[in-house]
């Protein structure tokens, strides 16, 4: 193969993932950016609450998450524009994606990884559309990206930091702070912080880092802000065993699949596979020697353990939902880091790998985008539908009423402008 072919095909990959980004985004609201963005815009701006209630709706739980980093971007674009561009939200959000690409690739270098190959694999899996959902909508990306990209680049500041008064160790807490208020899961950064401190035996550092994450875990799981939704379903370890093996796995689904069922199976062999590896890494003293890359992968391993308690009910379906597989997507590269350092892996081994993978994103490519273009299209439906008859179902799984008032208070304040889209019916209609 000639010496030059895997940074080419990194390229290729990157700017067909770009191109695809800048011409399937859509400048509409869609499912949770009714409430979590409109709403959000209409309590901030427009409602008469005082500078207390201005604050607790900022920091206040959606659902189990905290989403302040979401709510403050939307809240800054509206501040400056005067109105909200989802579409440039979207893009916004992605150069987090790349920013957490970047990072992977200092890790890399960091540990003497770096190669054609490797990124080749790293790019492959990290500007997939298996995780469509993250990236072209704007309730899942500005969460799922900024959680992860700070802790891990909390966690990669805390390895560089060799004393408690520097500017990588006060950089590290900046990151998992906002991690911590970016998503559900972001308090695993605080968790794994401190175990790779404690590896380290960085004391200092470690009582400071311990004072701040109570502090943060008392504001994450006791400071409540409103009442949460119960869970009436009785809970069920088998189905969140399903949804744990399915999630761990879920990197190399094909989805739509024609043998949906054997690819879930796939995904679950794939799963239990990787969390054997990540248990038998800690036994064999990995995480030890080298704690950076052992926590890297302890964070998507650990939040399938939570996705797999709190959605248990979804069983193994769940497990493969777009929205969640940005996280599952940084298994293979970071598992790719870990055998190469531990000589596992071998170059030419990772050359097949890397190519295997370029047909694996070929072929995820192709179906998603599909998927993609089919949920642009309802969703585009819908609201051109709306603008004519008030009762269509914005969201399709839920009542007409508090979305469509939502939308009709966005469109009178200008908040959102939805012209376009008549623009859309008609290329539309043309291409029928």
């Amino acid at each position: 193969m000639p010496k030059y072919l895997p940074i080419g095909l990194s390229i290729a990959i990157f700017l067909i993932f770009c191109v695809t980004l800048f011409s399937s985004t859509v400048n509409i609201p869609s499912f949770d950016d009714y409430d979590t963005t409109l709403g959000f815009i209409k309590r901030i701006f427009f409602d008469d609450y005082t500078a207390k209630g201005k604050f607790e709706i900022l920091f206040g739980r959606h659902n189990e998450h905290r989403i302040v980093f979401s709510r403050l971007a939307a809240a800054a674009y509206f501040s400056i524009f005067h109105r909200v561009d989802f579409a440039n939200l979207v893009f916004f959000q992605n150069l987090l994606l790349i920013c957490f690409f970047i990072l992977m690739l200092k890790i890399m270098d960091q540990n003497r990884l770096l190669s054609g190959e490797s990124l080749l694999f790293v790019t492959v899996f990290l500007f997939s559309l298996g995780f469509w959902q993250v990236t072209f909508f704007y309730w899942g990306g500005i969460q799922h990206y900024t959680v992860f990209f700070f802790c891990f680049l909390s966690l990669y500041l805390l390895d560089k930091s060799d004393r408690i008064i520097s500017a990588s160790y006060f950089m590290a807490i900046l990151a998992v702070v906002i991690a911590v208020f970016s998503f559900g899961n972001g308090f695993l950064g605080l968790l794994l912080g401190a175990f790779l401190l404690f590896v380290q035996k960085k004391w200092p550092q470690l009582i400071a880092w311990s004072i701040i994450t109570a502090v943060l875990l008392w504001i994450t799981f006791a400071v409540r802000s409103q009442a949460l939704a119960k869970q009436h379903v009785q809970f069920n370890f088998d189905w969140a065993k399903s949804l744990l093996l399915t999630f761990l796995g879920s990197f190399v689904y094909i989805n739509p699949a024609s043998n949906h069922y054997i690819n879930i199976y796939f995904c679950m062999i794939v799963g239990t596979t990787v969390l054997f590896v990540w248990v038998w890494l800690f036994f064999m003293g990995y995480a030890r020697q080298n704690p950076l890359l052992y926590c890297l992968l302890s964070m998507p391993v650990l939040t399938g353990i939570i996705i797999s308690i709190s959605r248990f009910e979804s069983r193994a379906a769940g497990g493969i939902a777009p929205r969640y597989m940005f996280f599952t997507a940084t298994i293979p590269v970071i598992l790719m880091l870990i055998f190469l350092d531990m000589k596992i892996l071998r170059t030419r081994h990772l050359r097949i790998l890397s190519y295997a993978g370029v047909v694996l994103w070929g072929t995820v490519f192709f179906n998603n985008r599909k998927a993609l273009q089919d949920m642009n299209k309802d969703l585009t439906a819908r609201v051109v539908s709306w603008q004519n008859d008030p009762e269509t179902r914005l969201v399709y799984y839920h009542e007409a009423k508090p979305y469509s008032e939502a939308m009709q208070w966005a469109v009178d304040h200008r908040v959102v402008r939805i012209p376009d889209l008549h623009e859309f019916r008609e290329t539309e209609s043309e291409q029928k």
